[in-house]
């Protein structure tokens, strides 16, 4: 029986594993040879190249479940950047065993870093364990103040560093949403990030923050459709509104009900408060690593 060459967030233990675990009958670390693997449009992928290794797991999906499996683990990967393909994988034992990868679809491209090492891990991801933890700090640092809109000087001065910080949250969170939910092809970021509100680890950290720190209690509607409102009463409905306010911000009719300090105030500490919460639950020891970058 194939199986699957996962090398990425696939692996036990990683951001989507929990999408198929109920589907896999064994897990064996494994090695593919003449590969190398980086990243490509902020994902894990890997390339033919002679001489160099990955390392992985080789998945073994349930008997009955066979198509099930696959059907999950495709409509993950998607068919845009990735490609199906037989390859052969040495076990612990030097064993070789044919399995199946989804292994780079085109190019390189210009995007493609190759990652220094065999192996990827999310505990390693640029933008988790660099980007987040200095955008937290400088968000931890942040007072909450009010000004009237028409101050225009101070007010702006104060909201512009509200809004390129909950901006870039929000790149974060959408990057989140991929590496769980994968990449399926009809689907958008606002699917994914809907898709993310609903997993059991996502309730977990809104609940751990609601109940250390509180959380503020908001409602918005959509700038374009105002007959829309949002709420943050539960986990699901928190991320929509959170990513709502930024869909505000980015396109037309963002000033209509958004020059709220306080709004957005809130909305920053709270989204970045749940996601510092997740990704602990997410990715074991990731808080580790936080503690090695460097802030100022």
């Amino acid at each position: 029986m194939d199986g699957l060459f996962a090398y990425g967030t696939l692996k036990k233990g990683e951001l989507a594993f929990a999408q198929i675990e109920h589907l896999v009958e064994s897990v064996e670390v494994v090695q593919l040879s003449d590969y190398e693997i980086g990243i490509r449009d902020s994902l894990p992928v890997i390339f033919e190249s002679k001489g160099s290794n990955v390392e992985g797991e080789l998945l073994i999906p349930k008997d009955n479940l066979v198509n099930v499996f696959w059907k999950a683990v495709e409509d993950y990967e998607g068919i845009n950047l990735y490609k199906k393909i037989q390859v052969h994988v040495i076990d612990d034992n030097r064993k070789e065993q044919s399995c199946l990868a989804f292994v780079g679809k085109r190019e390189k491209a210009r995007g493609y870093s190759k990652i220094d090492g065999q192996s990827w891990t999310s505990k390693y991801d640029p933008y988790l364990a660099y980007s987040f933890p200095i955008l937290l700090e400088a968000i931890q640092r942040i007072k909450k103040e009010s000004y009237p809109a028409d101050m225009y000087g101070e007010y702006w001065k104060y909201m512009n560093g509200l809004q390129e910080k909950y901006l870039l949250l929000t790149v974060i969170l959408e990057h989140v949403a991929l590496l769980v939910i994968g990449t399926p092809d009809l689907t958008g970021p606002n699917a994914r990030i809907n898709k993310l509100g609903e997993t059991p680890e996502w309730a977990q950290a809104f609940q751990r923050v609601k109940s250390n720190s509180g959380i503020a209690k908001i409602q918005v509607k959509d700038s374009k459709k105002l007959k829309y409102k949002y709420g943050n009463e539960s986990a699901q409905e928190a991320i929509t509104t959170y990513y709502q306010v930024r869909s505000n911000l980015s396109h037309q009719g963002k000033s209509g009900g958004f020059a709220d300090c306080e709004l957005m105030y809130a909305c920053l500490v709270d989204l970045s408060a749940i996601l510092k919460e997740y990704l602990q639950i997410k990715i074991v020891g990731i808080e580790t690593q936080w503690k090695y970058v460097k802030r100022t």
